[in-house]
């Protein structure tokens, strides 16, 4: 469950909050962050670049059960404006496959235009970048992404461990003794071969 701030509640319930989609993707160069909207956005230390209409995704659908879902980024580039063709070919060079990807949904004042809060709407990872050439010098990137419950399904030797668990929190030790406890045995009542005095 979201917590919102008083002042998006309040903003929400004027019916009047814009609101618009951050795409940032983390890739081992860099991480490259872009918006719905037009102009530059900074948030988070991160400078998002306004693609507006040039940015385009699927629906987000959530699952109640473990099962993966997909979603489709469309990325379309035009010589002279924020989105260049330069940017989606930085984009495609990259080591992409695996790298986290997270859609954040920005709260704007309608009036003064000021950034009122962010939260993130999904998760997960790149899966597939392909690049397609328009008329007029445009170029298009077709990015298909997973969520994060592709890995709570994947079958596989390794456990999840006090070490995964620290990197999350560094001073949560709930998983201190998860290796030990499929290995030792506890014995309940009387020690066998002990005798009742």
């Amino acid at each position: 469950m979201r917590a919102y701030d008083s002042a998006t509640l309040a903003l929400l319930a004027s019916g009047r909050m814009v609101t618009h989609t951050l795409v940032q993707f983390d890739f081992a160069s860099g991480t490259y962050g872009f918006w719905d909207g037009a102009g530059k956005l900074t948030y988070g230390g991160l400078t998002y670049i306004g693609a507006g209409a040039l940015i385009g995704m699927d629906e987000v659908t959530l699952s109640g059960s473990l099962e993966s879902t997909a979603l489709g980024l469309t990325l379309t580039s035009i010589a002279n404006s924020d989105l260049t063709p330069d940017t989606l070919a930085s984009i495609e060079a990259e080591q992409y496959h695996r790298r986290p990807v997270t859609l954040r949904r920005a709260y704007i004042h309608p009036d003064t235009r000021a950034l009122v809060s962010v939260q993130r709407a999904w998760r997960g990872t790149v899966d597939q970048v392909t690049h397609e050439d328009a008329i007029g010098g445009q170029a298009v990137l077709k990015i298909t992404c997973e969520s994060v419950a592709r890995d709570l399904t994947r079958k596989g030797w390794r456990i999840y461990s006090d070490v995964d668990q620290r990197r999350i929190d560094p001073t949560d030790g709930g998983m201190k003794h998860a290796t030990l406890a499929g290995a030792q045995r506890t014995w309940w009542g009387r020690l066998p071969g002990s005798q009742k005095k």
